[in-house]
């Protein structure tokens, strides 16, 4: 069985589907990978298509059978552990980054191999972070034009824009991390401005794990959280497809052990989940209705293979000169 699981393998960055699945029992049934859900006191099954799929969420409420693990993990499909809309477990004090990758031992070498000088050498990895942070401004550019909803909601940003502009030539004299993640700050506080303003919801304030829905603020900080963990189950993937380790930060904390794996969620997430986490709260949305449209864009414009081509771009980049 094992042995025709990859023989069949997709490549992750070109997988068709993305699971987050609540309140059911995941097991191998006659073969196959399924979830059972209970409706209206029967349980039902439904199948998994794990080899064409690269990230399975498991939320609240749910289980997961050793045989299972074992069938997603032959797959060289990835685990992530989730709370209720998609945001991390907690375990003890600390926020918890539960993801399980495969253990495949025929992973690729070389995007570790590079990362590792990058992430030794000071000067190289500033160079390196910069160029995230271009890719991110690039990503947001081409997303802003290409996507309908925002187009609707009136924000424009071109190459030409002002606060592009200046955002560039920020990054571009930053001296080190700490000013370089001043600057995605700034225009991080831009970017909200512009969509609250849109929606006329002005004097938003992003908050963090936001538990209540009290009114249109908390539901859009409740979005951005949801979202925001889907794409760094995406970055996840990316990562674990070239073989870097999670462990080795461009940018965010160089104690945490998945800090690159938020370092390749911001070349994207700002481009979709942001703009789309307000438009979905003036459109009245709930989680699930937001939840689909997301995964509907991140497939759509194949977004996992955006994340790989930049990630594989500053890899394999020589940044002696």
């Amino acid at each position: 069985m094992q042995k025709n699981y990859k023989n069949r393998l997709i490549h992750l960055s070109k997988r068709g589907y993305i699971f987050l699945i609540e309140h059911a029992r995941i097991k191998v049934e006659n073969g196959k990978l399924v979830y059972l859900q209970a409706e209206n006191g029967v349980f039902k099954s439904y199948n998994i298509p794990h080899i064409n799929t690269s990230l399975i969420m498991i939320g609240e409420g749910s289980s997961i059978s050793r045989d299972a693990v074992a069938m997603i993990s032959d797959s060289n499909t990835i685990l992530m552990f989730v709370g209720g809309k998609g945001i991390p477990l907690h375990a003890s004090s600390d926020l918890s980054f539960n993801v399980i990758s495969p253990a495949i031992e025929y992973a690729p070498t070389q995007y570790m191999q590079k990362w590792i000088y990058l992430f030794i050498d000071k000067e190289k990895a500033l160079k390196a972070a910069k160029d995230f942070m271009y890719f991110r401004i690039q990503n947001i550019i081409y997303f802003y034009q290409k996507l309908d909803f925002i187009q609707e909601t009136g924000v424009i940003l071109t190459k030409d824009s002002s606060e592009i502009q200046e955002y560039k030539s920020k990054i571009q004299t930053s001296k080190n991390e700490t000013e370089l993640l001043l600057s995605e700050a700034w225009f991080t506080k831009i970017l909200y401005k512009k969509f609250a303003i849109a929606v006329n919801m002005s004097g938003f304030t992003r908050e963090h794990s936001k538990k209540s829905n009290a009114n249109d603020f908390d539901i859009i900080n409740g979005f951005l959280d949801h979202g925001n963990y889907l794409f760094y189950g995406l970055a996840s993937v990316a990562l674990h497809g070239l073989g870097i380790s999670y462990a080795l930060p461009l940018l965010h904390g160089k104690t945490r052990r998945g800090a690159l794996v938020f370092d390749v969620a911001d070349l994207i997430k700002d481009a979709i989940c942001l703009p789309l986490s307000f438009y979905c709260a003036l459109d009245g949305n709930d989680d699930r209705q937001f939840r689909e449209k997301l995964i509907f864009y991140v497939q759509k414009y194949k977004v996992l293979d955006r994340l790989f081509e930049q990630v594989k771009t500053v890899a394999l980049k020589s940044y002696d000169v």
